[in-house]
């Protein structure tokens, strides 16, 4: 991989984020954790339920979507 294509993390360049703090009750908490399980991670599974909420609504194009559209099993 080109130097040029990772950032100062090691990590390869991907679309700029923002840190966001998400603050949850536990039991709402544990609900999302457990559902996330077929998704590489909570957030990939977040992600993937705002992406399919702003499709719906028709604000996101289907082609624009960035996270993955099957999950995967995460490893543990």
């Amino acid at each position: 991989m080109l130097m040029d294509k990772v950032n100062k993390g090691g990590r390869p360049k991907k679309e700029p984020s923002s840190t966001r703090s998400l603050r949850l009750p536990v039991r709402l908490w544990n609900m999302v954790y457990k559902e996330s399980k077929n998704y590489r991670s909570v957030n990939e599974y977040l992600l993937s339920l705002l992406e399919n909420d702003l499709i719906k609504k028709k604000t996101l194009k289907k082609s624009e979507r960035r996270s993955p559209v099957t999950s995967t099993k995460r490893s543990q």
